[in-house]
């Protein structure tokens, strides 16, 4: 679930003082010695940080959504604003989440590169 590109810059700054920002600063900077939220971030669990990335895809106009309509069978389908991403049946939450960041991320860079 890396960032990359202009999306990560973007987000480190929403992070650190847009409405991501979550105000740890110093607690963090005092822990792991370092004050750039990037690297605190990172700290988090993966699922901490999967509901940090979605907040901050909300606050950019990209809407992420994953289900499982079949309760038989564990097959997650990705829906990125309200458009299933084709050909993504994953076998696990986990794995749904690391795709749509993905796709969010490469969406996000093409907006931001034009």
């Amino acid at each position: 679930m890396e960032l990359t590109g202009k999306c990560k810059e973007e987000f480190v700054i929403w992070l650190a003082c847009g409405d991501g920002s979550i105000n740890f600063e110093k607690y963090y900077n005092d822990k792991y010695g370092s004050d750039d939220p990037y690297t605190w971030f990172t700290e988090l669990s993966k699922s901490m940080q999967y509901g940090v990335l979605e907040d901050y895809f909300d606050s950019v106009g990209i809407n992420i959504e994953i289900t499982n309509d079949n309760k038989d069978i564990k097959t997650f389908w990705i829906d990125i604003n309200a458009k299933e991403i084709d050909s993504v049946e994953l076998n696990s939450r986990p794995e749904a989440r690391i795709a749509a960041i993905e796709k969010a991320n490469e969406l996000r860079n093409e907006v931001l590169n034009k």
